[in-house]
């Protein structure tokens, strides 16, 4: 399936759940985020409803990216 959905697809065409999951983490840190900027929060509390969710969203595209750079290092040692 091409468009927006495909970048939550691997090569194979199977659903990624690290890429949904850090999907859903970005989106959940942003409203946490904003939620905690309209109850008038301390900015240490602020930082934490951006950051944490997004920061598992981040460990979760590196292991995605790291997968693929691991697969194409494979490929390439596999040609020579």
């Amino acid at each position: 399936m091409k468009g927006f959905f495909g970048i939550f697809k691997e090569s194979d065409g199977a659903w990624s759940m690290r890429r949904v999951l850090a999907f859903i983490g970005f989106v959940a840190g942003i409203a946490c985020g904003i939620i905690a900027v309209l109850f008038g929060k301390t900015w240490q509390d602020i930082a934490i409803a951006f950051g944490m969710p997004i920061s598992a969203a981040l460990i979760l595209l590196f292991f995605t990216t790291w997968t693929d750079v691991i697969g194409i290092i494979n490929a390439v040692k596999k040609g020579q």
